[in-house]
């Protein structure tokens, strides 16, 4: 007689759930879209969808053409790295930007025909579990569960403009993060962002770009000269060689050094930033 297969459903159900912690919950929870979505994309061949990319796909398939202002919050990033992140969909051919005809001032976003590709496989994978989750719980379930994840995104959205989530630096510790002065402060936050780091604006004057232990600020002075700059940091990383090969890549901006040994055991070089800001970055040689 053959073996009986277990019933997935039934073994999930006998573990409790009732006493997890809800992040707990929700960790576990989250990867069900993105791993249906990541299986549709391979199934059309796409490789090169950079990460919160479809989420301003469908953002420029409203009406007005236009991601919106408060696509930054949805998503847990920038304004100006979801500048960036438009253009390397136009310049990897999932949209075309072009002038409204309506505001001179504004710029209209189409999605080509290799984006609508996109968007309908990321909603055949949406489909796909939305149908397994309706089958599991019922509507009235489905309508608490919405109305809760709605209102987390909200509680986020407050804090956020509160400062509550900025993280602080416990008492009794102190580190030291250098002022980068830097003359275009979206231009530089897409420069750290194609770089690797993290970033994000206090204001129109002043941001910050994170990698590993290592935090810039970035603040703005309109007559900086990048000849007069002596503002430094070091950054310490698994593998020197890769990162020289990443910043070094065509249209990236500013200068990448070539990576040497040193006499204490590192590999180290360099990368000077279109300001004029000096990053040596480092890591131990294998040798």
């Amino acid at each position: 007689m053959a073996a009986q297969q277990p019933d997935v459903n039934a073994e999930v159900e006998r573990k409790p759930f009732e006493d997890k912690p809800i992040p707990t919950l929700m960790r576990g929870a989250r990867g069900a879209y993105a791993q249906a979505i990541r299986a549709e994309l391979r199934a059309i061949g796409v490789d090169d969808l950079p990460r919160n990319g479809a989420f301003v796909l469908f953002g420029s398939l409203s009406a007005d053409n236009d991601p919106g202002p408060s696509l930054p919050t949805q998503i847990g990033i920038s304004k100006q790295a979801v500048s960036q992140l438009v253009e390397t969909l136009v310049q990897r051919g999932y949209l075309i930007r072009s002038g409204d005809p309506k505001d001179g001032r504004r710029v209209a976003l189409s999605v080509t025909a290799r984006g609508q590709e996109v968007v309908d496989a990321v909603v055949r994978a949406v489909d796909a579990v939305d149908e397994e989750l309706a089958a599991a719980v019922s509507s009235s379930e489905m309508l608490a569960f919405r109305k809760t994840l709605s209102a987390l995104s909200r509680i986020k959205a407050q804090r956020v403009l509160r400062g509550v989530s900025t993280r602080k630096v416990p008492r009794g510790t102190a580190r030291f993060e250098p002022i980068f002065p830097v003359r275009d402060l979206a231009a530089a936050l897409a420069h750290y962002e194609n770089l690797g780091f993290k970033t994000h604006s206090f204001d129109d004057g002043y941001g910050f770009a994170r990698r590993g232990g290592v935090s810039i600020h970035l603040s703005v002075r309109p007559d900086h000269q990048a000849a007069d700059n002596t503002s430094a940091a070091y950054l310490q990383v698994p593998d020197a060689d890769a990162v020289q090969a990443v910043w070094s890549k065509a249209g990236l901006g500013g200068v990448t050094r070539p990576v040497e040994g040193t006499p204490w055991g590192m590999r180290e070089g360099s990368h000077t930033d279109p300001d004029g800001n000096l990053i040596r970055f480092g890591s131990p040689s294998n040798a």
